[in-house]
């Protein structure tokens, strides 16, 4: 007697108001997934310093007390000095003997700094004597690729991606506003952890630690010290691949992840809103098209099917031209920003697709409101005068 109620008719005669919530919907689905790509490349980027680096190298800084030298019990400056490097050497041989320690180097260090989209991280990294580097970027799988190696004082080696996040360059100083005119780069490396390296240049540093060479397996320092008989205690500074871990944990996980949901939930909100009003709008000006239908003989379930394939239309050609325009955007941010930045990043991320996804499922479902009310209010035809 008679076909379903076509969807595209309203779609084809209403291209105007059609086209701009098509725009609006591809729009904020583009904008939220810039946000996850911005964002998470902060998280691509921090990955290697934070949870790889950890895995082959340490950095221990043991106070006296920890070592077994008592201050009080020592008669001058001099013979507590004396104790204390004596106990550090003798920690520093045992660590060499133990299973999965290759060397342990006590040097100073300096200070590096890496800045994402998001936040920023400073680490430690070691001054070395000219012939322990090529050991250090072997154990690191680290290797030259511009410039040369280290010849002399206060001479650094920098990742490639340090040294274009901080907009440095071979011949030019190394953090030149924290340490003057010291430390000059003299090569670059590349790298999976952000790695630097360098000769020392007199007493300028950020500190003394006693640099581990380790594997995997034994990258908890607490427990390889405890291993030889040394309980750490809170006055001790271990940099290890467990206190990395727990940072990156809750530094750059967990607050990425909750500034994440909480710009999702608040464009989901004013999302809502939006096309709440424009479906209302829309219903309204059609309400005597709806009761035409209805007195021809077409169901409530029928002028249902017909506005919910509508919605989904919308709905459907907004994320496919949506992620049109994202992928082409991601593109020319990746290549021309990010990379200039030294950053490391994604194009795909599945868990916050899903996210946004659901976020568009959770206003189709807020219309079915509005839509539930037209459809329970539709009159036939001869009703409409009352």
């Amino acid at each position: 007697m008679k076909g379903n109620l076509s969807a595209l008719k309203f779609v084809r005669n209403n291209k105007k108001q059609v086209w701009v919530m098509i725009v609006a919907l591809s729009l904020t689905f583009m904008t939220m997934y810039i946000i996850n790509f911005l964002f998470l490349s902060t998280q691509e980027s921090f990955k290697g310093l934070f949870l790889e680096q950890p895995k082959k190298v340490a950095f221990v800084d043991l106070a006296p007390d920890t070592m077994g030298v008592d201050r009080n019990s020592c008669a001058s400056d001099e013979e507590y000095y004396e104790k204390t490097d004596e106990a550090r050497n003798k920690i520093i041989e045992n660590l060499k003997e133990h299973e999965g320690i290759s060397d342990v180097i006590y040097t100073q260090c300096l200070y590096a700094s890496y800045t994402p989209v998001v936040g920023a991280v400073g680490y430690d990294f070691p001054l070395l004597s000219k012939e322990k580097i090529p050991e250090y970027l072997e154990h690191m799988e680290a290797k030259l690729i511009s410039g040369r190696m280290p010849e002399g004082d206060g001479e650094i080696l920098v990742d490639e991606k340090v040294l274009k996040n901080k907009k440095m360059e071979i011949g030019g100083y190394f953090n030149e506003s924290a340490y003057g005119k010291t430390f000059r780069v003299v090569g670059i490396i590349e790298s999976d952890y952000l790695l630097c390296v360098g000769t020392p240049q007199g007493y300028t540093n950020s500190g003394w630690y006693m640099v581990v060479l380790c594997d995997e397996e034994n990258s908890d320092m607490s427990k390889v010290l405890s291993d030889i008989g040394i309980i750490t205690t809170e006055y001790d500074t271990i940099y290890d691949s467990v206190d990395w871990a727990e940072m990156y944990e809750d530094m750059v996980t967990n607050q990425i992840d909750v500034a994440l949901l909480g710009i999702l939930i608040v464009v989901i909100i004013f999302l809502a809103i939006s096309i709440l009003v424009a479906y209302v709008s829309f219903m309204r000006n059609r309400v005597n098209e709806y009761c035409l239908y209805a007195s021809i003989g077409f169901s409530r379930r029928d002028i249902y099917g017909m506005i919910m394939r509508e919605i989904l239309i919308i709905f459907g050609f907004s994320i496919l031209l949506g992620a049109v325009m994202t992928v082409i955007i991601m593109l020319v941010m990746g290549n021309f920003v990010l990379d200039n930045m030294g950053l490391i990043y994604n194009y795909f991320y599945p868990e916050h697709l899903l996210r946004i996804l659901a976020a568009f499922v959770v206003i189709v479902g807020f219309l079915q409101i509005p839509v539930s009310v037209t459809i329970n209010n539709i009159k036939t035809i001869d009703m409409i005068e009352e």
